[in-house]
């Protein structure tokens, strides 16, 4: 059985990204091969900004969501529409908008709508933090 994972919630005012956290690393520790993908969608795409500094006592969430993306090999993807209208650009988007920057972390990569609905018609479930 295989799910994909739709994070709605801010990292910042909601508990969904540490939660879906929690479980990914659960399902992963028992069936390797269990998670197709994560999509964050609305706040949530504050989880893919490289220049997000949390307080040094506090969880870095991007890392942890990182390390699972690179350990597993679980691709993480951002809402293109929500991510660039909150600053998270990664190069190609600067390039397309004249930027001199961008702010996506690695192991987050920008996609539309369609790949969510990829990934909900090619997995036994779809379960949503908010």
């Amino acid at each position: 059985m295989q799910y994909t994972l739709f994070i709605t919630g801010s990292p910042y005012q909601s508990k969904a990204c540490h939660t879906a956290l929690r479980f990914i690393r659960a399902a992963l520790n028992t069936y390797p091969n269990s998670i197709k993908g994560v999509f964050f969608y609305e706040d949530a795409v504050l989880i893919g900004n490289q220049t997000a500094q949390p307080p040094r006592d506090e969880i870095n969430l991007t890392h942890a969501w990182q390390e699972i993306a690179q350990q597993h090999n679980v691709p993480l993807y951002l809402c293109i529409a929500a991510a660039v209208r909150r600053g998270i650009i990664s190069e190609s988007e600067s390039r397309r908008y004249e930027l001199d920057q961008h702010t996506l972390a690695d192991h987050f990569q920008l996609e539309g709508l369609g790949t969510l609905v990829d990934l909900m018609n090619t997995t036994n479930n779809v379960i949503q933090f908010r």
